[in-house]
Parts: structure tokens; sequence; C-alpha cells
């Protein structure tokens, strides 16, 4: 991919991160502020918490392996 591309493609990820990486954390407020509570509250938080990781290690990852692509020169961060 060139340079062109690469910083294209991490300017994306970089506004996906910005739109998005903070999508969950609101209702991981909500949760903690014991917004809904029992059992089926507590499988829920955790599945909550598990997908908000994998979406900032995922949007992470991507920024990282872009940056790396461009061998970090010239490359927007």
């Amino acid at each position: 991919m060139d340079e062109f591309r690469l910083r294209m493609a991490l300017v994306e990820v970089q506004r996906m991160t910005e739109q998005h990486g903070g999508l969950l954390d609101r209702p991981v407020r909500l949760m903690d502020a014991k917004a809904w509570v029992g059992p089926s509250a507590r499988a829920f938080e955790r599945e909550l918490l598990r997908n908000r990781r994998v979406l900032q290690e995922q949007l992470r990852k991507a920024a990282d392996s872009l940056q790396r692509a461009g061998g970090g020169a010239g490359v927007v961060r």
C-alpha cells in the first residue's frame, strides 16, 4: 500500500476511534451505577465490559498496524 493510502486508512481509523471508541462507556457507567441489578445484569455487564475492551483493542491494533506499515514516518498520528 502506498504512503497516501496508508495515511488515508490511518485517518479513517482515527476518525472511527474518535466516533466509536467510547461508544460503550456510557452503558458501562450506567451499569456501575447499578442501573440494572440481578444475575442477568451481572452477566450483561461482563459481556459489555468484554465488548468494550475488544472494540478498543481492535481500533488500537488497526492504528498500530497502519503505523508500522508506514514506518511511522510521515503518517499522521
